[in-house]
């Protein structure tokens, strides 16, 4: 069904609403005319319908670019400056028949102005303001041209000269206002900054990036239940790297860091995207694999094993990285930790048959 204001994307609902209260306010002055004109406060000969007309014609136009995402490509997608100078065009044609009531009537121009307070910039608003004098200027003068004998030049003067305070006014403002939104919006994006990295660190490791101990016992226990609802196969890996502490007092905690990072780095590109890995403390690792063979599980961690062995090291080329690791297959209804027990006795297995090399009990 046909929404006149969808919901998704935020951004172009949040223009169509804008273009909605331009069109209602452009609803409200037609009825302020209409009714001038019927009270004489207007020319009896305002051409009021035609000229409301081509103005609502206008505005759907805009509204259909904007609600179809014909704008979204545009420099200014919301076609604020467009709608703007149309707006303000056509107030200066409604302002020639408005005799009398002109003076009372320039207050019209900041209704158009206060739709650029939040989408342009303090030099665009000098800019729509300089394009509103000049439409007023021509008005002025052209009321002057066609009938000097009648029309006072303090009179125009005193009406120009109020419409160039008020502008000033309101550009000195409006800029104000664009400045404190300017401003919101910024610290509104470093909260968000702050909120993902507060996120980041709630899940993630800080040397390896990869997924920490908490973060991984919480998705083990989702991925072991919907195991269970849809009897799906689950594999759970327990990684330990050979002498790691050798590496430490060797070289240095930097190169160990190194080392972690050098593992966690090749993991990630070697495992599947599905597959869950984490940093479960030290040189300790764990991988989930979900709906997959254990066929396929020995594949994987096998081929990490080789990549792993065959890395070499600038800061130490004599220095040879190994892991051992247990895989075991869940089975269904055992819990979180008799698992995790089964993986480390096919570690410490794999440990004890000379390292460098994968353990799988099923």
């Amino acid at each position: 069904m046909f929404k006149l204001i969808p919901a998704q994307p935020h951004e172009r609902a949040v223009r169509l609403r804008r273009q909605m209260m331009a069109i209602y306010s452009y609803l409200l002055l037609w009825l302020g005319v209409y009714l001038g004109v019927e009270l004489s406060a207007f020319d009896p000969n305002t051409p009021h319908l035609q000229l409301f007309g081509g103005l609502f014609a206008i505005n759907i136009v805009f509204y259909l670019m904007i609600r179809f995402g014909l704008s979204d490509r545009l420099r200014d997608p919301s076609l604020t400056v467009a709608q703007m100078v149309v707006g303000v065009a056509f107030i200066t044609v409604i302002l020639y028949f408005a005799r009398e009531l002109r003076g009372a009537m320039l207050s019209i121009y900041f209704m158009v102005m206060t739709f650029g307070v939040f989408a342009l910039s303090r030099r665009q608003m000098v800019l729509m303001a300089l394009f509103t004098m000049v439409c007023f200027t021509l008005l002025e003068f052209y009321d002057w041209h066609e009938s000097p004998e009648t029309v006072l030049f303090t009179y125009l003067f005193g009406h120009w000269l109020i419409l160039l305070l008020e502008l000033a006014w309101f550009v000195y403002i409006g800029g104000y206002i664009h400045n404190l939104q300017v401003r919101v919006r910024e610290q509104r994006e470093s909260l968000k900054d702050a909120h993902d990295r507060l996120t980041a660190i709630a899940v993630r490791d800080d040397l390896t990036g990869l997924y920490n101990r908490r973060h991984f016992l919480e998705r083990l226990d989702e991925e072991l239940a919907l195991s269970d609802r849809k009897n799906t196969a689950l594999h759970l890996a327990i990684i330990d790297l050979d002498h790691f502490k050798q590496v430490n007092d060797r070289y240095g905690h930097q190169a160990g860091d190194e080392v972690l990072r050098r593992f966690a780095d090749i993991a990630q590109a070697t495992l599947r995207r599905s597959d869950l890995l984490a940093r479960y403390g030290g040189e300790e690792f764990v991988v989930l694999f979900p709906q997959s063979s254990g066929e396929e599980c020995m594949a994987a961690l096998e081929r990490l094993r080789r990549q792993i062995a065959g890395q070499r090291y600038e800061f130490a080329p004599d220095l040879s990285t190994t892991f051992s690791a247990g895989l075991v297959d869940y089975r269904r209804g055992e819990t979180a930790a008799q698992l995790g027990k089964r993986a480390d006795m096919a570690l410490y297995e794999a440990k004890g048959a000379g390292r460098n090399q994968v353990v799988h009990n099923s």
